[in-house]
């Protein structure tokens, strides 16, 4: 009997998962594709409360618009001013004597104060009054996972020399590039060249073939990452190098490291309050290739870079994204990178969040890692991958129900916690799939389909100026995207014209185009087949170069 009751309680219990997840598997999806067909139809129907809504609506985008602007800049004023701190010296003074780094910090700001400065003073406070030792930053160590399937050399090279690179003891860097086993003999002979050029330049170098088909497991990235640092741990326990003192990144294969990130992130680690619980996440570009890739391909990276870097100022809303870091203890103790789904970089984020009772967060950090931008051989191919790129950043949706289902078994989550969550992710993905297309078609449909009764009203005849007025105020925006497209760019390459620089400018122009094909419906597609229970096959990208 006590079985049977046992039985019946874990099948109730196996139910209830299910409804949870399929509902809110759904729900992102219903909202979006209720919201487009609704507008639709409605606009033949009630035309005129239509406009009245499309008025509206372009009012909350040009608000919004300019509430991004200011946090854009701002942004970028930050990245701009942490470029020329000397974070090793920092890591020295603080950890050698930190009451005289902040006594000569404050006589720094009571005679020149400036807003980033004055910060991080108050960060460091804040990290001594909460008896948080500061960390010696000559014990941390930093493991860096590339996970690869079919990078040329020249890609995985570029990036390995840009750790070679960095500003920080070479012998406390351990690299592990994580092939897969089924890439064959092409993998082991990159394997090989590899290992013979940098296995002197760190601490550790490993490479690493991810067995194919485990059980559990998908073709995806995470189970690469995942069997990468478990090799690289048992290096690390040979070494005796304690856990609580390291730090992983996990990278994309093409990922180009500044030279400061990792004394930057040490800094950041070694003096944060409650260095355990956090994430850390630089600001993605999409330079290696940008002055070669098509003007949609330019637009679509920069445009997710701005997202990042106004999410970094926004620190409560911040989720992982591509290549990011995390101490080793966390990764851990929440079980590594589940093996099983795409969207690894910000499940991670979910996976501590849910894991310490909503007790985690991300730190942004205000320096760049580079990658590369949608680029094939074709211009054609380009835009397929770009629109799977985008369709597969958008997979960051399976989150959600798994994030939901979460939220309703575990009772020591705060309420408040759960609620900000739940509508940050749900609004961010409907925004995502809806505003685009709301802005750049369905607002015209009264004017269209309204009939004569509609076309009869003065709201009728308003309606294009008072639109066109809003947007014309909102491509305020768009210059601010301009000029700090341009601002962060690379130098130009020797083989690449001056005149490249006005289709570079122009090319913002054609925004709320690519914004609908190359965001929004990648978007809809996403959610669409997360509400239809269809899965997502983990695509790799092909990454060109002209050198």
């Amino acid at each position: 009997m006590m079985a049977q009751i046992h039985i019946s309680n874990l099948a109730l219990e196996l139910d209830f998962d299910y409804i949870v997840r399929r509902f809110f598997s759904i729900l992102p999806g219903a909202l979006s594709w209720t919201t487009l067909i609704g507008l639709t139809v409605l606009s033949f129907v009630v035309p005129y409360w239509i406009a009245i809504f499309i008025i509206v609506y372009d009012v909350y985008i040009l608000i919004r618009a300019i509430y991004i602007s200011v946090h854009l800049v701002y942004a970028y004023y930050r990245q701009h001013r942490m470029r020329h701190i000397d974070w090793i010296d920092r890591c020295q003074k603080i950890t050698s004597n930190l009451d005289d780094y902040l006594k000569q910090t404050q006589q720094d700001l009571n005679h020149h104060s400036d807003r980033v400065t004055k910060q991080l003073f108050n960060e460091l406070l804040l990290t001594k009054h909460s008896n948080v030792a500061i960390l010696p930053w000559d014990q941390i160590h930093h493991v860096i996972i590339l996970p690869t399937y079919n990078e040329s050399l020249d890609v995985l090279r570029h990036s390995l020399t840009s750790l070679a690179a960095t500003h920080f003891p070479s012998a406390r860097l351990h690299v592990v590039v994580g092939f897969e086993a089924r890439a064959g003999q092409a993998a082991q002979q990159r394997a090989a060249v590899l290992t013979a050029q940098f296995r002197h330049q760190f601490g550790s170098f490993i490479t690493t073939f991810h067995p194919d088909n485990l059980p559990g497991e998908k073709r995806v990235k995470s189970a690469n990452a995942t069997w990468a640092i478990q090799a690289m741990e048992e290096v690390l326990q040979t070494k005796n190098i304690p856990v609580d003192y390291v730090l992983v990144s996990n990278f994309d294969s093409d990922t180009v490291v500044g030279h400061s990130y990792f004394a930057y992130l040490t800094y950041k680690f070694i003096t944060h309050p409650d260095r355990y619980r956090v994430s850390y996440q630089p600001l993605p570009m999409y330079h290696n290739n940008v002055w070669d890739a098509p003007s949609f391909s330019r637009v679509i990276a920069t445009g997710s870079t701005f997202w990042q870097m106004i999410e970094s100022t926004r620190p409560e809303r911040l989720v992982t994204f591509s290549s990011h870091s995390m101490t080793l203890r966390a990764l851990r103790e929440v079980g590594y990178w589940q093996t099983d789904i795409i969207s690894e970089d910000s499940r991670i984020f979910w996976q501590c969040l849910l894991h310490y009772n909503g007790h985690y967060r991300t730190e942004p950090l205000y320096t760049s890692v580079s990658m590369d931008a949608a680029l094939a051989d074709s211009w054609w191919q380009t835009l397929i991958n770009q629109y799977k790129q985008k369709r597969r950043w958008a997979w960051g949706i399976e989150n959600f129900p798994y994030l939901m289902t979460g939220f309703f078994r575990n009772l020591n989550i705060p309420l408040h916690t759960k609620l900000t969550y739940t509508f940050r992710t749900l609004e961010g993905h409907y925004s995502w799939a809806t505003t685009p297309i709301i802005i750049a078609g369905l607002g015209w449909l009264p004017i269209f389909f309204g009939g004569p009764q509609f076309h009869s009203t003065v709201l009728s005849y308003s309606l294009p100026y008072v639109t066109r007025t809003i947007m014309t105020i909102a491509m305020f925006g768009l210059l601010v995207s301009t000029t700090l497209s341009l601002l962060l760019l690379p130098s130009r390459p020797a083989h690449v014209s001056r005149w490249k620089y006005l289709p570079m400018t122009l090319q913002w122009a054609l925004f709320p185009l690519i914004a609908t094909i190359l965001s929004a419906f990648p978007a809809l597609d996403a959610e669409t087949r997360l509400m239809l229970g269809r899965d997502l096959s983990f695509n790799v990208m092909q990454k060109t170069r002209k050198y």
